[in-house]
Formats: C-alpha cells, structure tokens, sequence
C-alpha cells in the first residue's frame, strides 16, 4: 500500500504502512497495520465494532474514513485555539 496524503488548511495529513518493525511488535491489535500522522506527528486510533474510526485523543467524532476524521480533527482543533485566543484576549482588557 502506498502512503497517502492530503493537505488540509495547512497541515499535512498522512496514513501509511507502519515499518515492519514496528508493525510486528504490535500484531496483536487490527489497526496496527496502518499509521495516521498530522503533521509528521503519529496520532492513536481506533476502529469501532461497527468499522468506524476515532482518534483517541477526539473521541467526539467518529468515520469510516481516515483522511476524514483527520480532518475534522483539525477543524476540531483550529476551533478551539480560537477559544482559548478570545478567551485569553478577553482576561487581558
């Protein structure tokens, strides 16, 4: 399988094949074999019974595609660094 990646609102998302190494020293769990990354930055998922995903660290949301919920995760945290910007600018005035 060949790695693939998208660009998003200025990140870089990327689902490939995990290195053999690695892939084997985690056999035992079915999403090991692939390995979602924001950014150059590994993020942990899982699939549900129903074959949706969610990604461990935004379990708000949930989809059956990994490029997807990536996304949605980056607009998940875009908005909330526009709440802590405001907020922050609000107890500065």
């Amino acid at each position: 399988m060949e790695p693939e990646h998208q660009e998003y609102k200025g990140h870089r998302i990327e689902l490939r094949m995990r290195e053999d190494d690695e892939l084997r020293a985690r056999e035992a769990e079915p999403e090991a074999a692939r390995e979602l990354l924001i950014d150059d930055e590994p993020v942990r998922y899982g699939q549900l019974p129903d074959g949706s995903y969610a990604l461990h660290g935004y379990a708000y949301d949930w989809h059956d595609n990994l490029i997807d919920l990536a996304k949605r995760f980056i607009d998940y945290r875009d908005r909330v660094d526009e709440i802590r910007r405001e907020a922050e600018s609000r107890e500065t005035t």
